[in-house]
């Protein structure tokens, strides 16, 4: 199987697959969203967005279907649990992170001054880079506002963060990982986002605190391929 991975590093749902992938020790071709590639992906794929995961010539966007398309094709180790009721409780559980978590990563991270400092550096300063930037800014803080986070008041988001994690502290402690004693694909969409709010100055503090959320994270760093 041919696999190229349209990315951009720091993005949690990039984390996400690329995590997956190497889980399933799957060889892939790393490509950076920035310059032609984000052409190519907006005209294949339409909606362009990434991860964007090009598999014998299809391209597939969305990090969860992506996800299971992987495990269409190579469907061993698994992370589709086949359990009716643990998939289920996997689906839920992918999308309280890709959703309520992501939007708190983005606001620490897009929006809060400690946060938005480090944003411009991971785009350059090439001419590209910047406008690139500018062009995710005003669409983040338009995604924010869309879906409530950026209409609500700073101390209200930070409630929403320590809710969110105390769930993911209470989560994380009851075992190896959130189904049992290996991961499915909804410990890589938790990872994805943890790692993300854990690289804002509010969130690493956050997160500091939770021994449950760290060890969960060691040992889900720990799946990945030696180098």
């Amino acid at each position: 199987m041919s696999l190229r991975l349209y990315d951009w590093g720091p993005s949690p749902f990039c984390l996400k697959i690329r995590a997956l992938l190497d889980y399933k020790r799957l060889e892939y071709e790393r490509i950076n969203i920035l310059g032609g590639a984000l052409v190519t992906v907006r005209r294949r794929g339409r909606i362009g967005k990434v991860p964007a995961l090009e598999a014998d010539g299809e391209l597939i966007c969305d990090s969860t279907d992506i996800a299971y398309a992987v495990e269409e094709r190579a469907p061993e180790p698994p992370v589709i649990p086949r359990d009716g009721r643990d998939r289920a409780l996997c689906h839920a559980l992918e999308e309280w992170a890709d959703e309520s978590l992501y939007f708190l990563g983005l606001y620490f991270q897009w929006v809060d001054p400690a946060g938005k400092e480090m944003v411009p550096r991971a785009f350059g300063r090439s001419p590209l880079g910047r406008l690139t930037y500018q062009f995710f800014q005003r669409r983040i803080h338009a995604q924010l506002r869309g879906q409530g986070t950026g209409r609500k008041p700073r101390e209200h988001i930070e409630r929403d963060l320590a809710r969110n994690l105390d769930a993911a502290e209470a989560l994380t402690a009851g075992g190896a990982f959130l189904l049992g004693d290996r991961p499915h694909l909804c410990d890589f969409a938790l990872m994805g986002q943890l790692v993300y709010l854990q690289r804002t100055p509010v969130g690493g503090a956050a997160l500091a605190g939770r021994p449950a959320i760290t060890a969960y994270l060691e040992r889900m760093k720990g799946l990945r391929r030696p180098g």
